[in-house]
C-alpha cells in the first residue's frame, strides 16, 4: 500500500517575493487528514482564507511569468517552485500559511523547499494515495508550445527549450523516473532566469520587482551576469523541467506518464494539465508491484 503524505513539524522560510517584491513568511504545517490536499491560506486576511493548490484555481492572469491561484478574489502567486518541491517527496497533504500574495523566491531554485520540508520530516497517513494514469496518448499544442503525455508507470519528463538568442539557442533534458534523490540531485537546485532586454518590461507591468543577481539567472548576449557560475551546464533547461513538475502536480493527485514538452511555460503547462486530467484515470495501487483499482476520473473545470 503506498500511503498519502504530509510532514511532521513545522518549518517556517521567510525572503522577498520574486515578483511583488514584497517581504513574505511561509509557514508550513503538517494536514491532519488525508485528502485535504496542499492549502494556502492567507493568514494577513480577515478570516484567513484558503485557497486549494489545484488547476481549477488557477487565473489566467496568473500564469505570464509564474503560476498563481485564486478564490474569491483571494491570489497567491508563483507557486511553482512549492508544489515542485512537495511532488518531488510525495507529499499529498500540507497546510501553507502565507503572509503576503507571494511566497520568497530565496535562491531562484526549490532546493531551500526541499530541504526544509524534508527537515521537517515526512509522516504517512491512513489513506492510499492515488495517481493520475492514461491508456492512450494526450497531446496539447499551443503557438510554439507542444505538450504530450504517453503511458509510463512513472513520472518521466523529456523537455527541450529554445530562444532566438546566440546564448540559449537549445537544450534538452531526458529524465526517467523523477523520485526524490534523481530530483535532489539533477533538478533542484536550477535557478530561474530571464534575459536581460526583458528586465524593464517587467518592472514597468509590475513583475520582477523582488528581482536580482542573488535569485535568478540573468541572460546577455555573451552569456549570464551572475558572478556565480552555472550550477548545472543546461540549468535552463533543468529549471524549466522542474518548473513543469510543480505546474503538472496542480492536477491534484501525482501523474504517472511519459511527458514530452517542447518550449514549456507555465500558461501552456496549465492548459495542458486540464486537457491531461479529463482523459486520465484515477489508480489506486494496493501494493508495491500489484495491479491496483482504476476509476474514472470526474472532472469539472
Amino acid at each position: 500500500m503506498i500511503r498519502q503524505t504530509t510532514i511532521l513539524k513545522e518549518a517556517l522560510l521567510e525572503g522577498v517575493g520574486l515578483h511583488t517584491g514584497n517581504k513574505s513568511v511561509v509557514v508550513f504545517k503538517p494536514a491532519v487528514h488525508a485528502n485535504y490536499g496542499i492549502r494556502f491560506i492567507r493568514v494577513d486576511l480577515p478570516n484567513k482564507p484558503e485557497i486549494e493548490a489545484n488547476y481549477k484555481n488557477t487565473s489566467t492572469g496568473l500564469t505570464v511569468r509564474g503560476t498563481g491561484i485564486e478564490k474569491d478574489g483571494v491570489r497567491v502567486h508563483t507557486i511553482e517552485h512549492i508544489m515542485s518541491a512537495c511532488a518531488a517527496l510525495n507529499i499529498d497533504n500540507l497546510i501553507i500559511e502565507i503572509n503576503n500574495s507571494e511566497p520568497p523566491i530565496l535562491d531562484g531554485s526549490s532546493k531551500i523547499f526541499a530541504e526544509t520540508l524534508l527537515n521537517a520530516g515526512l509522516k504517512e497517513l491512513d489513506k492510499e494515495k492515488e495517481f493520475y494514469i492514461i491508456k492512450e496518448p494526450v497531446h496539447f499544442e499551443s503557438g510554439q508550445t507542444k505538450i504530450s503525455a504517453y503511458p509510463s508507470d512513472n513520472l518521466e519528463i523529456e523537455c527541450t527549450i529554445g530562444f532566438d538568442h546566440p546564448f540559449l539557442e537549445y537544450q534538452k533534458l531526458s529524465l526517467t523516473d523523477l523520485n526524490k534523490d534523481n530530483y535532489l540531485n539533477n533538478l533542484a537546485s536550477a535557478k530561474t532566469f530571464c534575459f536581460d532586454y526583458e528586465i524593464e518590461a517587467l518592472q514597468k507591468n509590475g513583475l520582477a520587482l523582488g528581482g536580482s543577481m542573488d535569485n535568478a539567472i540573468v541572460i546577455g548576449l555573451g552569456g549570464i551576469h551572475n558572478k556565480e557560475p552555472l550550477r548545472y551546464e543546461d540549468e535552463f533547461v533543468r529549471h524549466k523541467i522542474l518548473d513543469l513538475i510543480g505546474d503538472l502536480y496542480l492536477a491534484g493527485k501525482p501523474i504517472k506518464a511519459k511527458i514530452v514538452a517542447q518550449k514549456p511555460g507555465h500558461y501552456n503547462n496549465i492548459n495542458f494539465v486540464k486537457e491531461f486530467v479529463s482523459k486520465a484515470i484515477l489508480e489506486q495501487k494496493k501494493n508495491f508491484g500489484g495491479k491496483g483499482e482504476h476509476r474514472q476520473a470526474i472532472v469539472s473545470n
